[in-house]
């Protein structure tokens, strides 16, 4: 590792972080590299989705509603930063494991919730448990028929 102020700018961008405008710090987004739960914990909300936009539109991703989108993966992230608190760790790795890459693991589990938040929204009969109910469509998700659906 570099010594100095260039090991330490190298030590923050592995750590998700970017130095800016005399030593303030913003979160840099990658949805296909891990990120570290302090280092994204420690971030606003508002920053989080910033970051999640910003990465997008580096890449040149066209989206029909660009903070919906960001929205979503910052639940997931939030969901992974919980660590084995919340299943939705596992099912990223098992998605991962069945050939996805983590992007599109992030967004087949971001689908399953856009779903359940949708029908949490639009339905009137609902399940006593909500959480139970979303932790079991993830278990149900495979990258199979994650990609089965065209998606």
């Amino acid at each position: 590792m570099k010594s100095g102020r260039a090991g330490a700018v190298a030590h923050l961008k592995l750590l998700g972080l970017d130095l800016v405008f005399g030593g303030a710090m913003s979160l840099q987004y990658d949805p296909d590299q891990p990120v570290d739960p302090d280092t994204w914990l420690k971030f606003d909300e508002s920053e989080r989705i910033e970051a999640v936009k910003q990465y997008h539109r580096r890449a040149n991703v066209r989206l029909p509603n660009e903070r919906l989108h960001a929205v979503t993966h910052v639940i997931v992230e939030n969901q992974l930063a919980l660590g084995e608190a919340c299943p939705v760790e596992s099912v990223l790795f098992r998605l991962m494991e069945e050939g996805l890459d983590r992007h599109d693991a992030i967004h087949a589990i971001g689908f399953v919730l856009a779903e359940r938040l949708f029908a949490g929204l639009t339905e009137k009969s609902q399940p006593a448990d909500l959480n139970a109910e979303y932790f079991e469509k993830l278990n149900r998700l495979t990258a199979a028929s994650w990609k089965e659906h065209g998606r």
